[in-house]
């Protein structure tokens, strides 16, 4: 049959190739850019079998698909998108993607495949996964190593700790005004290092679990360490005011610990206050639910925002407010392990939010149906 010559000038400027093909797999139009990607010119392409263009091993099972691919409703044949192995004039084999288009007229059945090189793409995928592989056994390398360490420190720790409060009960008569001083300031070091290991410990069992996803109660989960934090302070007055009915899908016991962290931290900076307020809800952003811990305590400033999930890092000093740096941090990893995102918005003395997702994102219309079939957790 003869190309159309508006098909034919527009397939010539293509830069991908365009092969088209009778129903019998024979060649009948090959563009330039398909001249270029095989390296036959297109007068010996033409009355051939389109299976000259790939690999022998392939030859059986691509005729195979030519069948079926001519046969199949229109509407099957629309868009089909493939990847294969192709084969050069010269002899060597390269990956391709391919789409394909069927078509008729009175003289019979045709197709036109759009054909595109990926053997860039391959190698940058190639190239990334490498990177990435080496990027887990890296990454499983310092976790590991951050909880050897934290667990070896925990016992030459508790030594110091424990010489030094005999030396405080049975000898501290001994000592002077300035070597009591100096005893109290090596425990007090000793506890807060401690601390700071059983924290480095719980951020990096946070990254070395594995990770669930059920549909939890996170409603229940906030009351939980609302009510846990008063029992354990109850000469403190804070309203805590927990929206109802907020359901997320994810690791209840990750997300727990992520709860743990960000409504402590509101306890903690509302310390200072005769009314605290304390707030959990959600919110729908773009069809996507987002959760908050928001307070009326001491704030941040802005402007150092960038600092707040960085290990170690405190906006507030350890006098104003205690604490180790390693909460936010370990929230923040509990919330990318969800494939989810958290920020903060603050300002001083005016109270600050934090607020984070989860993946996948959960419907008001699916999440009572999946908590009701699975339960709280």
């Amino acid at each position: 049959m003869a190309i159309d010559r508006t098909f034919q000038a527009v397939a010539e400027i293509v830069t991908d190739a365009v092969v088209s093909a009778d129903s019998r797999g024979s060649i009948i139009y090959v563009n330039k850019g398909g001249e270029r990607l095989f390296g036959w010119d297109a007068q010996q392409l033409a009355g051939r079998p389109v299976t000259v263009l790939l690999p022998e091993r392939f030859h059986d099972s691509a005729r195979r698909g030519l069948l079926r691919y001519i046969t199949i409703e229109p509407a099957e044949a629309f868009g089909n998108v493939l990847e294969l192995i192709a084969l050069h004039k010269d002899g060597h084999e390269f990956p391709i993607e391919l789409s394909l288009a069927r078509w008729d007229d009175g003289a019979g059945r045709y197709f036109t495949a759009i054909v595109r090189d990926v053997t860039e793409r391959k190698r940058r995928d190639e190239e990334l996964r490498a990177i990435n592989a080496q990027l887990e056994v890296t990454n499983q390398e310092l976790e590991t190593f951050s909880y050897s360490v934290s667990h070896d420190l925990r016992a030459p720790i508790r030594a110091i700790d424990g010489f030094s409060a005999i030396l405080e009960q049975d000898y501290a008569e001994k000592l002077d005004s300035r070597g009591r001083d100096c005893l109290n300031r090596v425990r007090a070091a000793a506890q807060r290092m401690y601390t700071l290991i059983d924290a480095l410990l719980t951020l990096s069992r946070v990254t070395r679990e594995e990770m669930r996803r059920d549909v939890i109660d996170l409603s229940a989960l906030a009351r939980s360490v609302a009510t846990e934090l008063q029992r354990t302070h109850p000469d403190r007055k804070v309203d805590f005011v927990i929206a109802p009915g907020i359901i997320g899908v994810g690791d209840g016991s990750l997300v727990r610990v992520a709860l743990e962290n960000l409504i402590g931290n509101s306890w903690k900076f509302t310390g200072r206050l005769a009314k605290a307020r304390i707030e959990f809800g959600a919110v729908d952003r773009n069809g996507s639910t987002v959760y908050y811990v928001r307070d009326n305590g001491a704030g941040f400033d802005m402007a150092y925002v960038d600092k707040l999930f960085g290990a170690f890092q405190r906006l507030h000093t350890a006098e104003e407010f205690p604490g180790t740096g390693i909460g936010l941090p370990t929230v923040q990893r509990i919330v990318r392990r969800h494939g989810g995102t958290v920020w903060a918005e603050a300002e001083i003395n005016e109270g600050a939010t934090f607020w984070f997702t989860l993946a996948p994102p959960v419907t008001s219309e699916t999440a009572p149906l999946q908590y009701a079939m699975r339960g709280p957790q």
